[in-house]
């Protein structure tokens, strides 16, 4: 890998920007579900989906407070609530605007099409390794059916693990954040995932979601260069690509 440049380091204050702005939203939430969990236990019963309710002015507080948030909230484990088996305590707000409202998703691993939740990589991750996770950009087809990318951190206490804090953020909104960044750049910028996923893109030969590598290969969009450069040690690359 190349040396980061001066450019990368730009980009990677935008990003750490971002990222610290939508983290620090989560780890509040974090925090409270923490509480729930931690007290319950102290009372020598499982939290039941009222407790953790509680949390619920600080999400709704969060969406109204924070313009690039699509949702947020904390998604219990399975099996840690007393009344039910599953549960998001998750609300949304839509892309037209309005008030915030739940996420009504069929959470009955019995039925076809429920939403499995444990599996996702957001959930999945942090609950194996105790860490951070950004996933995206995706399509949320079990969820919310928005191209979005999630942050997500897990929520334990001494009682285990409880689930995880998360955010969503829309594609579109984390493309207009960084695209002053990308023109500042050049005509055919982008900010792209460890995976080679498009997060943000300046120019129309690649749009957002597209798939891109280094050097040559059918799933490549642009005749891209070696000008790769980490973030400075975000889970991001900006890359500047010759047309």
């Amino acid at each position: 890998m190349q040396e980061a440049s001066p450019y990368a380091g730009e980009a990677a204050t935008t990003v750490e920007a971002l990222l610290r702005e939508t983290f620090a939203g989560i780890d509040a939430l974090r925090e409270l579900a923490v509480g729930v969990h931690r007290d319950a236990h102290a009372r020598g019963r499982a939290p039941t989906t009222a407790d953790l309710e509680a949390i619920r002015p600080t999400v709704l507080r969060h969406l109204e407070s924070a313009d690039m948030l699509a949702g947020t909230g904390v998604i219990a484990a399975p099996g840690t609530l007393a009344d039910r088996p599953r549960w998001l305590e998750w609300w949304r707000r839509s892309p037209a605007g309005g008030s915030p409202r739940p996420l009504a998703v069929d959470l009955d691993p019995g039925n076809i099409g429920s939403y499995e939740y444990p599996v996702a990589p957001w959930f999945d991750v942090p609950c194996r390794t105790g860490r951070r996770v950004v996933v995206g950009p995706y399509v949320d087809y079990a969820g919310t059916d928005e191209y979005i990318l999630t942050f997500a951190a897990p929520v334990t206490s001494e009682a285990g693990f409880f689930g995880v804090a998360a955010a969503d953020i829309r594609a579109t909104d984390i493309e207009r954040a960084t695209l002053p960044m990308l023109n500042a750049e050049g005509p055919a910028s982008l900010l792209v995932n460890a995976s080679g996923r498009v997060i943000a893109s300046n120019t129309p030969a690649t749009i957002v979601g597209s798939i891109v590598r280094r050097g040559h290969g059918e799933r490549r969009e642009l005749t891209h260069g070696d000008d790769w450069a980490d973030c400075a040690g975000l889970p991001w690359f900006l890359v500047r690509a010759t047309e």
